[in-house]
This record gives structure tokens, C-alpha cells and sequence, in this order.
């Protein structure tokens, strides 16, 4: 578990604080990048944008109208804590977009593919940094949410697929050139935040086989801490009868077993993948 999450758990002055410049920089992205080039940013608030374009109605007290049902799921499915939580921040949320709405008078930026680009990751960055703290914004990461839990599916594979359905909305009333500047923006936005939300938190598998796994792992789990499983193998060619290092370790820790491994044995074979999702001891679970 890291540091960073830790502080982000223990301190609510730090917790908050980080959630409302997250708010702050995802409204920078949608009100000051998106919206003065007709283009929508991801769930809740891109619908809240289309109907904005065409009513006028301020951006975000729709965005808090149509997050009402939205919530009653994620009260009925979701630890209530995530959604009470939640629920304060599209308050904020909501009141936060309907303040900056104008911001993009002050933005003299007029070309769409950088409107996109950057609009998209800074909405992706805010986004990030609220879920960093084990909370969200509410809207379709409420309908992400529930997905993850009850069927495993990445909240990005979600967002994104919901925002496909948005953008075809937005195509068909501002056009399909807007609607592909459109999915630039989103594709980035959730890059962005599937990035910043799971930072100094990725795990990677690692095996080592060597001739000295005895002494290699002794020294993984002294050092680091960190449990070793053997995994019984046969060399194909030579028939040669060896033992498999195989442990789960925080992505810093990978030049460290490199070490251990090539100090005892210069010709260790060392494989490191990349792991979506750990649980169990020694390790944090990612909440979203």
C-alpha cells in the first residue's frame, strides 16, 4: 500500500483537498476546452452539455438532475460510504461547472484537435485524482462502478463504451466532424484517468528461473518482504529439472529483483508482466 494512498485515507483536509482540485481541473477541461468547440466530454456531463447547447439551461444543474437516478442505483448496489461521499462531490461537482461555465471566454484557444486533446486529459486528469481518493464525481462512474463489482469489467471499458453512445447523440445534432474530435478527447480522458487513478499502484508478476532460485528467493523475501511461490519446470531441450521464482511485486520493486537475481546468477532468465488486479496479502486492492 502506498504512502500516498494512506495520507489520502488518514487526512480528510488532504482527501478534500485534492478532490476539489481534481473538480477544478476537470472543470477547467470541460467548460474552458470542450464546450466553446461543441464538443462533449465523458457520461453525465456530456448529456448535460448536449442539452445545454440546445436549452441553454445552466450546465450544472443538469448535471445534478440527472445524476438523482443515477445515485438511487448506486445506493441500492455500492458501499453507501463511496456513494454518500460521491454524492457530496457532484453537489460540488455540479456547482463547480455551473460557476466556470463561461471560463472558456478566457481560454484563446480555437483549433478543435487541441480543444480535444486537451480538454480530454485534463477532464481525464481531475477525474483521476477524485478516484485516487475512493470517491468519484458521481454520474456514469456510479454505473462504472456498480460494473466493476458486480462483473469485473474495467471502469474504462465502461466509460468509454457509454461515451461511444454519447458521441453518437452528439454526432447526429452537431455533425460527425465534431463527434470524431469528440472521441479523440474521451479516448484520452479516460487514458488519463485510468493513468493518475491507479499511480504507484501497479503490481507486475515476475518469474525468475535460475539454478540458484534457493538463494534468490531467500533474499527476495528478506529484502523485500515479499512471499515467493516455486513452480516446478523441466528444460524442453536439456531435461534439466529447475525450480520457478514466481512472485507478485510493486512495479519500484522490479530493478531490485533484477539484482537479487543477476548477483547470484548471471545467467538468470527473468520475466516481468504486467498484473490488472492483486488481492491478497501484502497487497492493496483497487477500489475502483
Amino acid at each position: 500500500m502506498s504512502k500516498v494512498n494512506n495520507a489520502l485515507e488518514n487526512n480528510i483536509f488532504l482527501r478534500y483537498s485534492v478532490i476539489l482540485t481534481g473538480m477544478l481541473i476537470a472543470c477547467l477541461g470541460i467548460n474552458g476546452f470542450l464546450r466553446p468547440a461543441h464538443l462533449l466530454s465523458g457520461g453525465v456531463t456530456g448529456v448535460s452539455a448536449t442539452i445545454n447547447y440546445l436549452t441553454q439551461v445552466n450546465i450544472g444543474l443538469l448535471t445534478f438532475l440527472i445524476n438523482i437516478p443515477v445515485f438511487i442505483l448506486g445506493f441500492i448496489y455500492l458501499e453507501k460510504e463511496f456513494c454518500i461521499s460521491s454524492l457530496i462531490n457532484m453537489v460540488i461537482f455540479s456547482i463547480l461547472l455551473g460557476v466556470t461555465q463561461e471560463i472558456g471566454q478566457f481560454v484563446p484557444i480555437n483549433d478543435l484537435l487541441l480543444q480535444s486533446v486537451y480538454g480530454g486529459l485534463l477532464s481525464g486528469i481531475g477525474t483521476g485524482l477524485v478516484f485516487r481518493t475512493k470517491s468519484s464525481q458521481g454520474g456514469t462512474d456510479i454505473i462504472a462502478a456498480i460494473l466493476k463489482f458486480k462483473k469485473n469489467i474495467p471502469m474504462k471499458d465502461t466509460t468509454l463504451s457509454i461515451n461511444i453512445l454519447i458521441v453518437s447523440l452528439g454526432g447526429a445534432i452537431f455533425g460527425m466532424d465534431l463527434a470524431l474530435y469528440t472521441l479523440i478527447g474521451m479516448f484520452l480522458s479516460a487514458s488519463a484517468m485510468t493513468f493518475v487513478k491507479d499511480a504507484m499502484n501497479y503490481q507486475k508478476s515476475v518469474m525468475v528461473i535460475s539454478r540458484e532460485s534457493d538463494s534468490i528467493a531467500k533474499e527476495i523475501m528478506t529484502q523485500l518482504h515479499r512471499g515467493v511461490t516455486f513452480l516446478d519446470a523441466e528444460g524442453a531441450y536439456t531435461h534439466e529439472r529447475k525450480k520457478i521464482i514466481y512472485c507478485i511485486v510493486s512495479s519500484n520493486e522490479i530493478p531490485k529483483i533484477k539484482e537479487i537475481s543477476l548477483k547470484y546468477d548471471k545467467k538468470s532468465f527473468i520475466s516481468v508482466n504486467d498484473v490488472t488486479e492483486v488481492k491478497g496479502r501484502g497487497f492493496k486492492e483497487k477500489y475502483l
